[in-house]
């Protein structure tokens, strides 16, 4: 095993993630940023040698151990986990959406594992005393202003919906970050010679209609499970994930009808942003994404 590892590649993979472990302990917003990039060395690595992936991230996670910062240790094993799932499908050729789409999927069921675990071991607070911070600061501004009591009941269920789409939002957190990876890594990964493929237009991204019909199901579920409880707990998040996938399929659709009008790509950039950064508007953009499914919008556009 020891003969098939690349020596040189393999200390410099060593010495770049622990900078980057070393970061995130000292300053942890530099090492974030620095994470962005941290997949780059394990991608590469399992790419020339599998053997040399395989001895950096366990000398990764023994010398990040060594840190006794459990949220360094977790980032660092995440970035690895990323960084097999991401080079194993540029080996397999591949779309990037797909690239996308796969390793969220199993960089969110590892974190919400570790998330739900950690937990358990009373190592990191629970999502009630994650919110409590800001439920507090609320209240105190509620306190000094004419609130009625039904505005305070309506604050209190929203703090409390708030808690238990947490998995959600860390779903979600996820997506981003690895989108954000994959724009910033891959141009550089070429540079190594490594074959990447590239995103199609956003105008050209479609949803599966069967996300149509699961979101709808949740939908109505969400309608009728007005108690708390488990059941209300996942179909919570699953609306909160599936929503999002309705405003990507929105902001498809408008960039398709930027394209289709030949509208100035200024133009359509502001409109997508405008949509992303006012809450109204943004349900209005998640709403195109929806009727987009049903009756296929860009099919009517084109004509």
């Amino acid at each position: 095993m020891f003969s098939k590892i690349d020596t040189k590649a393999t200390i410099l993979s060593v010495i770049t993630l622990i900078i980057v472990a070393l970061a995130l302990h000292i300053l942890p917003p530099l090492g974030l940023l620095l994470g962005l990039f941290a997949t780059i060395p394990g991608i590469i690595l399992w790419h020339k040698s599998v053997e040399s992936f395989a001895f950096t991230a366990v000398v990764t996670v023994v010398l990040t151990t060594l840190l006794g910062n459990i949220f360094v240790l977790s980032i660092m094993i995440l970035l690895l986990v990323v960084s097999f799932v991401v080079g194993q499908l540029l080996k397999e050729r591949t779309s990037k959406e797909r690239i996308l789409y796969i390793t969220t999927t199993y960089i969110s069921i590892i974190a919400l594992i570790a998330f739900m675990m950690l937990q358990a071991l009373k190592k990191i607070p629970n999502a009630t005393s994650l919110i409590k911070p800001f439920k507090d600061q609320m209240y105190s501004v509620i306190a000094n202003a004419s609130v009625s009591a039904d505005y305070k009941q309506m604050f209190e269920e929203t703090f409390r919906q708030s808690s238990v789409q947490l998995p959600s939002y860390i779903i979600i957190g996820v997506f981003l970050l690895i989108l954000i990876n994959l724009i910033i890594t891959f141009p550089i990964l070429r540079k190594f010679k490594i074959a990447t493929p590239i995103f199609k237009p956003l105008y050209a991204w479609q949803m599966k209609r069967s996300v149509l019909w699961i979101y709808i199901i949740v939908l109505i579920c969400v309608m009728f499970s007005t108690e708390p409880s488990a059941f209300q707990t996942i179909v919570l998040n699953f609306q909160t994930v599936l929503s999002l996938c309705m405003y990507i399929q929105g902001l498809s659709v408008i960039h398709f009808f930027g394209k289709a009008k030949s509208m100035p790509p200024a133009l359509t950039i502001i409109l997508m942003v405008v949509g992303t950064i006012l809450t109204p508007l943004t349900h209005i953009v998640s709403l195109l994404g929806f009727v987009d499914l049903c009756i296929n919008l860009k099919r009517i556009i084109k004509k």
